[in-house]
């Protein structure tokens, strides 16, 4: 399978649905990485929602390929039972028909309970790992390549990998505030250190939507723009690389360090629209004010009447098509997780044009000047 895609999304029903509605064709070409929600605090019945939440990835994702992490979880969490929360959870999604690969979180290797339940998997299924650097080991730790080459290979050593069966994830988390060069910077340097090690496929991946809407457009029912660092980044490095083993990855539409099961009082309806290298956000007001739902009517009349909307027959995705009936009055839209869907939904496939398209571009442009 040839990924051009690594999405980082939370496991959640917004999520599940955009998978669930995106063309075939579309799906071959991304790997999600389902982020396993936390619980809330106090709670200490997990296996029913972790259960839950494999269901709904197996009706979404079934049979293909993706990443399981559990960032949000202390490293050491247990079930009810005793089991490993990420052994529990793998267990429950490969049992839904996900046939899911652990990711191993560098900054917790050091936990033994984390580094052992990722032995366990190793051991059982023949997975292959995908080890995640954060900010701190990207800026910090690459810089003294022999500390991190050592750490890399107590990891790849303890769960019988090499550097041809593991993939590795260049996180830098939220880049809303990073300028372009310095994120390139970072990257191509991070890329150079993982490719000195052997490593081969390289995931690059960055979120520019801000935690707040307020933060990308400050007044109420207004429009605007952002860029997406991450991919304008991405873009550069790919024109002088050439390397399709870097593959780009984000957050989707939501800001990384976005807080699982925060009940917003005064949430903002919103639609955030992937454009060409930014983020087009359509903004409402509080729903204190008018309702979800009226307020979706009116913003997707917007998007659908602005420069931006991809008018195009048949909808250019699942989420366009939903916009666009909702504009119309056709189909109402209520809920917040309904139009996680459709953004989502939408942006997959802008992005995997995207890559697509830019790939394609560059090397017919090499190409050609070569004649």
């Amino acid at each position: 399978m040839s990924i051009l895609y690594v999405p980082l999304m939370a496991a959640k029903r917004g999520e599940f649905a955009a998978l669930t509605n995106l063309q075939a064709s579309i799906s071959e070409k991304a790997m999600p990485l389902f982020e396993l929600p936390g619980q809330k605090p106090g709670t200490n019945v997990f296996e029913k929602a972790i259960c839950r939440t494999a269901a709904g990835a197996g009706k979404a994702w079934l049979g293909r390929p993706a990443f399981l992490d559990i960032s949000k979880w202390s490293p050491n969490t247990r079930t009810e039972s005793g089991i490993h929360v990420l052994e529990y959870a793998f267990s429950q999604f490969r049992s839904s028909g996900v046939p899911v690969h652990p990711v191993v979180g560098y900054d917790r290797w050091d936990d033994p309970a984390y580094s052992q339940a990722l032995k366990n998997i190793r051991t059982m299924l023949p997975v292959t790992p995908c080890i995640r650097l954060d900010r701190e080991a990207i800026q910090d730790d690459m810089l003294d390549v022999q500390y991190f080459s050592e750490r890399m290979n107590d990891i790849m050593g303890s769960l019988v990998v090499s550097p041809s069966n593991c993939y590795v994830l260049v996180d830098f988390g939220d880049v809303s505030t990073i300028s372009v060069p310095d994120l390139i910077e970072d990257a191509e340097n991070a890329v150079s250190v993982l490719r000195s090690l052997g490593f081969g496929t390289v995931i690059i991946a960055g979120g520019s939507m801000p935690a707040a809407v307020n933060e990308a457009v400050d007044t109420p029912d207004a429009e605007g723009c952002i860029p997406r660092i991450e991919m304008l980044a991405w873009k550069a490095i790919f024109s002088g690389s050439q390397d399709r083993n870097i593959i780009f990855g984000d957050y989707l539409i939501r800001n990384p360090n976005a807080a699982d099961g925060v009940i917003a009082p005064h949430a903002n309806a919103k639609i955030r629209y992937t454009i060409n290298n930014q983020f087009f956000i359509v903004r409402g007001h509080s729903k204190q004010l008018d309702s979800l739902t009226i307020q979706h009517k009116e913003l997707s009349a917007k998007l659908v009447g602005s420069v931006h909307y991809m008018n195009m027959t048949p909808p250019f995705s699942w989420g366009d098509g939903e916009i666009l009936n909702c504009s119309a009055g056709v189909k109402e839209i209520r809920e917040p997780t309904t139009m996680i869907a459709v953004d989502t939904n939408h942006h997959i496939r802008a992005v995997i044009l995207e890559v697509f398209e830019h790939q394609r571009t560059v090397v017919h442009s090499l190409a050609t000047s070569t004649i």
